[in-house]
Parts: C-alpha cells; structure tokens; sequence
C-alpha cells in the first residue's frame, strides 16, 4: 500500500511541476510534425507532450508487467505440476523399500 500512495505523489508532484513550468511559457511557438505543421502555446505543447509520454510510459510498463505476471503463472504451474511428480515418486519409492 505504501508504494502506491508514493507513486502517487511522485506522479502529483511531476504533473505539478510540469503544468507550473508550463502555465509561465505563453510564447507562441510553431510545431511541425509529419502531416502539418501548427501554431500552438508553448504552455499548451508542453502539456500536450508530458499527457503523452504519461500515457505512453504506462502503456509500456503496463504491457511488460502483463508479459511477467503471465510468465509468473506458467512458471507457477510448472512448479505445482512438478512437485507433484516428486511427491509421486517419492511414495513409490517408499512403497518399493
């Protein structure tokens, strides 16, 4: 519980100094990308990208923490299944001696 009440406020205290640093830049600024090419707010720009790389981080950590909790259970099921085996053979063994 303690990790995700700091996450928390790591991710408060990144979406504040970003929207600070953003709110102090009213300069306008032309943004080409691969289309077009717009006049935007620096402020505006800058909030538009940090939304961005937010949402596009937790994309990614989400997809590679999907990839090990399918890898944790497949590997939980191997261990079940092989202990299983052991203790198998374990009691056949005792039942030969």
């Amino acid at each position: 519980m303690f990790k995700y009440i700091l996450g928390f406020i790591i991710v408060l205290a990144v979406v504040l100094v970003a929207i600070t640093v953003g709110a102090n830049n009213d300069q306008m600024i032309t943004f080409n990308y691969i289309f077009a090419e717009n006049q935007f707010r620096l402020s505006t720009l800058v909030a538009i990208l940090f939304g961005f790389g937010l949402i596009l981080g937790w994309l990614l950590t989400g997809i590679f923490y999907l990839k090990l909790k399918i890898k944790t259970m497949a590997l939980t099921r191997q261990v079940k299944r092989q202990a299983a085996q052991i203790n198998e053979l374990t009691a056949s063994h005792n039942k030969a001696i």
